[in-house]
């Protein structure tokens, strides 16, 4: 079972790991990752695509808002400020909650309970993991004038074309997707389907290998495909290394 992936993004250093030490205090099971500054947060919201950010209001370069207004990617966020001042404009912002500093473990957990509430409001669960999705298991993809129905197992791989994308199959077919990337993602079950690139999308029970070249990392796939992992993306292959 993957970990959810978390960004808390503030300025202060030493404010980011007292935070994580609370959020580890919870029980809450995370990939943790960092930033500074607004324009790292929203390079990180859209190429992790993390289940929670926690990032403070004033960040350097770009303030969160401005991040969440620049986001691809929408995520669950909790916002932190040193005072009142944002609040009413944080839940404008559909914000999960909002945390004056300096944090409480108390307050930090209502946070956490309240992230994983979010889009399943009546049910009351500490577990991450007991907030059950349901996926498709056949879809219908486009192939000349026609709609052909195809089972998701038999995706290998989905690549980014622009705003469109392409869905690969194990028999070597390729179908045309007038949906983005990142919608055809929330779609699909993340048991399954990993983004290893900013354009790649893979479906782990057909890796056949991982090699490096060099400096970088490839995932060997059916049909003689090879696809970068992307340096962002790293913490999703490694999940699956034991």
């Amino acid at each position: 079972m993957r970990k959810p992936t978390l960004l808390i993004a503030d300025k202060d250093s030493d404010f980011r790991k007292e935070l994580q030490r609370l959020i580890k205090q919870q029980g809450y099971p995370a990939v943790f990752w960092e930033c500074c500054n607004g324009f790292e947060a929203l390079k990180y919201i859209d190429a992790l695509q993390p289940n929670l950010v926690l990032m403070n209001v004033e960040l350097p370069g770009k303030n969160g808002f401005e991040v969440l207004d620049a986001a691809t990617n929408t995520p669950a966020v909790v916002l932190l400020a040193d005072s009142p001042a944002y609040a009413a404009k944080a839940f404008e912002y559909h914000a999960v909650d909002y945390l004056l500093k300096p944090l409480t473990a108390g307050r930090v957990e209502l946070a956490l309970r309240r992230s994983e509430l979010r889009s399943v409001p009546l049910v009351e669960t500490r577990d991450f993991y007991a907030l059950k999705t349901s996926y498709p298991t056949r879809i219908l993809v486009e192939k000349g004038k026609r709609l052909t129905s195809i089972t998701v197992n038999q995706i290998t791989h989905l690549k980014a074309d622009k705003d469109y994308t392409w869905i690969h199959t194990i028999n070597g077919e390729s179908y045309l997707s007038g949906n983005g990337i990142g919608q055809l993602e929330r779609k699909l079950n993340p048991e399954y389907f990993i983004r290893i690139h900013r354009s790649y999308i893979i479906n782990i029970d057909y890796i056949q290998a991982l090699y490096r070249d060099i400096s970088k990392l490839f995932v060997a796939l059916p049909n003689a495909i090879e696809i970068n992992v992307g340096r962002n993306y790293m913490p999703a292959i490694k999940e699956l290394m034991y």
